[in-house]
């Protein structure tokens, strides 16, 4: 499935949000729930017993006559995994398959991605005769077009709640906050929501979902109300939607 120069366009055309590119490249762009030192500035407070004294305001202190502490809000990298549905109905379809559709916007992701020096990975479940694939979410154009190559060159399986559970892995056990996109029309997603309600309650996930009117509606998989579902017309630009959806506060 090779990447068409119009696709190539649109994501260079993709309203990326806006966001300040740090120097470093090693502090993350995106606000963190942990309240510390960092570079991005919360308020000033008054001291309590345990503070660090260094992070004492001395001039504000002066003026107002008692000890006031300033805080800042830590900050860390984006690590965003793409989850696919390789059924065989995601390769069906004209004139817009559900894979091409999950392929642009991982493309979109990748593009967005890059802009923010934020890492992008991937997980396809496998079956008896194909293994499940797992590239680990790395920064950078190279480590972002192998994903989306890897989606280009996919082939249909069935996958199986084992599949699932073999793709997942111990994703999501540790840490919090990542993100999880779930690519799929609904059709190969049968045992994975008891696999994603633990990791909903950690972590973000949202489910991508074509919608094609008139083609088959597959059975709601059953996946938990933590789970944000983005329904979209397949016959709709996914690469303008998803920069409208992420300037809107999505990601």
């Amino acid at each position: 499935m090779p990447l068409p120069t119009r696709f190539i366009a649109r994501l260079r055309r993709l309203p990326l949000r806006l966001r300040r590119v740090l120097s470093g490249g090693t502090e993350g762009l995106h606000p963190s729930k942990l309240k510390g030192s960092g570079l991005t500035f919360v308020e000033n407070r008054p001291y309590v017993p345990g503070d660090d004294p260094r992070a004492i305001n001395w001039p504000l202190t002066a003026r107002v006559g008692e000890p006031i502490i300033k805080r800042f809000e830590a900050s860390r990298e984006l690590i965003l995994w793409l989850l696919v549905d390789p059924h065989p109905s995601m390769f069906l379809g004209d004139p817009a398959s559900p894979m091409r559709w999950a392929l642009e916007i991982a493309g979109a992701a990748m593009a967005t991605m890059n802009a923010g020096k934020d890492r992008f990975g991937l997980l396809v479940p496998g079956d008896a005769r194909t293994p499940a694939l797992r590239i680990a979410p790395r920064r950078g154009r190279v480590a972002g077009l192998k994903v989306v190559e890897a989606m280009a060159e996919m082939g249909p399986s069935l996958p199986s709640p084992e599949g699932w559970a073999q793709a997942l892995g111990h994703w999501g056990e540790h840490g919090k906050g990542h993100r999880l996109w779930i690519l799929s029309n609904g059709a190969g997603l049968r045992g994975l929501a008891p696999l994603i309600k633990p990791l909903a309650a950690r972590h973000r996930v949202v489910w991508f979902h074509p919608e094609a009117h008139g083609r088959e509606r597959w059975p709601d998989p059953g996946l938990p109300p933590t789970v944000e579902r983005q329904n979209w017309d397949i016959l709709e630009d996914p690469v303008v939607k998803l920069g409208i959806w992420l300037k809107g506060g999505g990601a």
